[in-house]
């Protein structure tokens, strides 16, 4: 986990001073439940480029999950996720969506077709609200 960790911090600071716009941090929350709202998947992102983002998300210090996003036509973006239980088992899911601004700061509503494992091909509909700072 040690190595992964350093690896997304090295990436992020190497590709700080070559994205397009400096780096946009962007914080997500992933099918928000009002009822439950601690339930939600949080993560935070990085703007390497225009076009591709990276994102970071921990339910705890055992499982994480590691994103990479690309963007085309300024709004769709197609995902690549891969999840982690800290004992070697991985798994790896995509995503498939776009953003939609709300026009609200710089709040962002994205609907998705998410697929968690790629194995077990289990398509759903997912939505997430995402703030780019």
């Amino acid at each position: 986990m040690k190595k992964i960790i350093l690896l997304l911090a090295a990436i992020l600071i190497s590709n700080f001073s070559f994205s397009q716009k400096q780096g946009d941090f962007s914080f997500g929350l992933s099918d928000l439940d009002i009822r439950k709202p601690l339930n939600s998947e949080a993560n935070i992102g990085y703007f390497l480029t225009d076009e591709v983002m990276v994102s970071l998300s921990m339910d705890n210090w055992n499982t994480y999950s590691m994103s990479t996003r690309l963007y085309w036509c300024s709004d769709k973006f197609i995902q690549a996720t891969t999840t982690s239980n800290g004992h070697g088992n991985y798994t790896t899911g995509a995503a498939l969506g776009w953003t939609k601004s709300l026009d609200i700061w710089k709040l962002a509503f994205e609907p998705m077709f998410v697929v968690d494992d790629i194995r077990d091909f289990k398509p759903r509909l997912g939505w997430a609200l995402r703030f780019t700072l």
